[in-house]
């Protein structure tokens, strides 16, 4: 069997491990609630602030908005990783089991929280708004540097979770862990992605023409106006459905490279072959 096809079959379980277990969208969505309060509280004050010249407090807000926002994103990340390794394990879990759990590990997961806003600031700066062959080549770089960075901190997640470890100990395994074990999380990755993308982009091409509509006039721009609604809505619910879905695959994959050899629904050939074992 080909990495795609392999690849392919890892992501039909991790539908149907989400199918049944419907309550793991609920950790996202818990995320993006959570979300909301650092962004009323820091992110509009910042908006205000920077428009009317504040700068420095105003960017003072926008980075505690940031990290908390990850922050919030990072704790329903972490309890959905310890309720789908309970799943897994052929045990039964919750959403409340999953959020004591990620409480239990509040301090690590800040700090996590704090260096992927940061590098993600990092990223997003560099990129900037720079124009030319300077702006091209920035842009190629923090497209690659992000990539690989999310390589690289794929188990980090699960590290913390399942681990009695800091945050920056837990980005040194998971580095170690891609480098020794790595194969082609990717191919999965992508056949996940894919899968969703039959929901983001409809998603997309409906804002866009919701757009063109809504340049219109009468009728026409109230049709743009519902268009981009629904667009709006069917892009968020293709995004938490992925960060499932990659939460599910990260976790079994975690498990599997770290020696396990019981991961039901999936099973120890089809995990190897995603896995390169270095000899």
């Amino acid at each position: 069997m080909g990495k795609w096809a392999e690849g392919r079959t890892l992501s039909k379980k991790c539908w149907s491990l989400l199918g049944q277990n419907k309550y793991f969208l609920w950790f996202p969505v818990i995320g993006l609630i959570l979300a909301l309060l650092p962004l009323a509280v820091f992110g509009i004050p910042a908006l205000v602030l920077l428009a009317y010249d504040s700068e420095l407090l105003g960017i003072i807000l926008a980075a505690l908005c940031l990290v908390f926002v990850n922050y919030a994103f990072t704790l329903s990340g972490a309890a959905l990783v310890s309720a789908a390794d309970e799943e897994l394990a052929g045990k039964d879990a919750s959403v409340g089991y999953g959020f004591g759990k990620a409480f239990g590990k509040l301090v690590p997961l800040f700090v996590w929280a704090i260096i992927r806003a940061v590098v993600s600031a990092f990223f997003a700066a560099l990129r900037g708004n720079n124009s030319g062959a300077a702006g091209v080549a920035s842009n190629i770089f923090a497209a690659i540097g992000a990539a690989a960075w999310s390589i690289v901190t794929f188990f980090v997640t699960p590290y913390i979770m399942f681990h009695d470890s800091n945050a920056v100990a837990a980005i040194k395994e998971s580095a170690k862990l891609v480098k020794e074990k790595w194969g082609t999380q990717l191919t999965g990755g992508i056949r996940i992605g894919a899968s969703v993308a039959l929901i983001i982009l409809p998603a997309i091409a409906l804002v866009v023409i919701g757009v063109i509509m809504l340049s219109g006039d009468g009728g026409g721009a109230a049709v743009g106006g519902g268009l981009i609604a629904v667009g709006a809505v069917l892009f968020l619910i293709g995004l938490l459905i992925g960060n499932t879905l990659q939460a599910i695959f990260s976790v079994a994959l975690y498990r599997f490279a770290t020696g396990s050899t019981e991961i039901a629904p999936f099973t120890a050939t089809e995990l190897q072959g995603v896995l390169r074992v270095k000899s």
